[in-house]
């Protein structure tokens, strides 16, 4: 099994923004002290915060995508080739995610960022944003989940869990490898009045300990594009919904600017460890949620796939009514694709796929 590939090949991508991309990772990867690392996630950090004013307005963002790119690697460079760096403190061998011990590098990741979540974020916002986005989509999410058993595959701190628990689901199992998140779930649980029908259970989604034909509904939200088999995963759901079932997947779709600039970063962030840079994020005072958003970004792995490719595997296991949801909140990629906003395309590409489908009787 292959680690999820960074930046595809795509005939669309801007070669200008990729020129300037690609300078930025090659001087990242110049570095040859660790004291350069407080300068490297300064760069990185407001790279990412500049997509945020960068892709808001209505121009073309690839000359903006280009300079600022450009400008992080010339600080990059600048340090790199400083007379007095006198290398006191040399970078050992390794940084990147290796696939001998991926999953507990990935699991690691998340569980050390959701466990600082705050509860309003926790509950409230991701119950609300579900709501809305099925909501505008045409779908009502308390007939989609009520009364249902689901499993939240991948289910991390189990936002989602008790979300579709939120929703009427008569019970949720979330399975995850990251035994922190699971904890930090169960914790979360016995907050809320619905917390007695969210179950939690340690497992990879590549072997999902659950009988043939025994859900309802499975929900996999943001997490098969960070497997080692992203496949084998489609097929695990395939096999533990009951006929007729429905499955809600949540991947993401061809390149865009944004995940240049995503795997980009992470690739220039791979000797600095996470904890640190986590640590840093948290000492100039960003709220939980964008943290969770920008260390994901900065240090998880993704495989990107097409529409096409991911409705093919779908039909392949057996899935069929295959409906996108293309509406959401307003921050949503998607939304922002469907609604027509300039150069959204150019920006996100396909975006955020998000699917409702049926497993064929």
């Amino acid at each position: 099994m292959a680690l999820p590939t960074p930046v595809p090949a795509d005939p669309k991508l801007s070669p200008i923004a990729k020129a300037a991309a690609d300078r930025y990772l090659a001087a990242a990867r110049g570095l040859q002290d660790r004291s350069a690392w407080p300068v490297l996630m300064f760069t990185t950090l407001n790279v990412f915060l500049w997509h945020l004013e960068g892709f808001s307005g209505d121009s073309d963002p690839v000359p903006e995508f280009a300079r600022v790119f450009n400008d992080a690697a010339a600080m990059l460079e600048s340090t790199n080739g400083a007379s007095f760096l006198a290398r006191h403190f040399p970078f050992g061998e390794g940084g990147a995610v290796d696939e001998s011990a991926f999953e507990t590098q990935v699991s690691g990741l998340f569980s050390d960022v959701w466990v600082g979540m705050a509860d309003d974020i926790y509950f409230d916002q991701s119950y609300n944003f579900t709501r809305e986005r099925f909501e505008k989509s045409g779908h009502d999410p308390e007939k989609v989940f009520g009364g249902k058993l689901c499993v939240d595959a991948g289910c991390g701190s189990g936002k989602f869990s008790a979300t579709l628990a939120r929703l009427g689901a008569a019970k949720v199992i979330g399975l995850d490898i990251g035994e922190k998140g699971l904890e930090f779930a169960r914790k979360q649980a016995a907050k809320v009045p619905y917390g007695n029908r969210l179950d939690y259970r340690h497992a990879s989604l590549l072997d999902i300990p659950l009988e043939d034909g025994s859900v309802d509904v499975v929900w996999s939200n943001g997490v098969i594009h960070h497997t080692l088999n992203y496949e084998r995963c489609l097929e695990e759901f395939a096999r533990i919904l009951k006929p007729g079932g429905t499955l809600f997947l949540y991947v993401n779709g061809r390149f865009g600017l944004f995940e240049l600039m995503q795997d980009t970063l992470r690739m220039a962030m791979e000797r600095v460890p996470r904890s640190l840079y986590q640590y840093f994020l948290q000492l100039l005072g960003i709220n939980s949620g964008r943290i969770y958003w920008i260390m994901d970004c900065c240090y998880a792995p993704y495989e990107w796939k097409s529409r096409a490719d991911v409705e093919a595997l779908m039909k392949k296991y057996g899935f069929s009514n295959i409906v996108q949801l293309t509406r959401g909140v307003p921050i949503d990629q998607i939304e922002q694709i469907s609604t027509g906003l300039p150069y959204a395309d150019v920006k996100y590409g396909e975006g955020q796929l998000k699917f409702l489908a049926t497993k064929a009787g």
